[in-house]
């Protein structure tokens, strides 16, 4: 019965280690306020940006830049940048 619950709560320890290394340790730095006091350049391309024809998140990083008007917009794919530009003639 002891080895039962010695396996069991070392299989328990073994997967939350394997668990937090395989996330990469991905934990930012805080400094006293409880804010990141630094933001990588990474963040900035993971942030999520809405489609304005479909309305879907997309991360920056993968999505479909245009400049339309003199004004960024973010798409998440090519039909809809298509659809933008012909809804809205400059």
């Amino acid at each position: 019965m002891y080895r039962l619950i010695l396996v069991s709560l070392l299989l328990t320890i073994l997967y939350y280690l394997l668990r937090h290394m395989f996330r990469g340790f991905k934990t930012p730095l805080q400094n006293s306020q409880g804010n990141s006091s630094t933001q990588s350049p990474g963040d900035e391309l993971d942030q999520m940006i809405q489609d304005p024809v479909c309305h879907i998140f997309v991360p920056r990083r993968i999505a479909i830049i245009e400049l339309i008007g003199g004004r960024e917009y973010c798409f998440c794919s090519k039909e809809c940048a298509g659809k933008f530009r012909d809804e809205h003639p400059i």
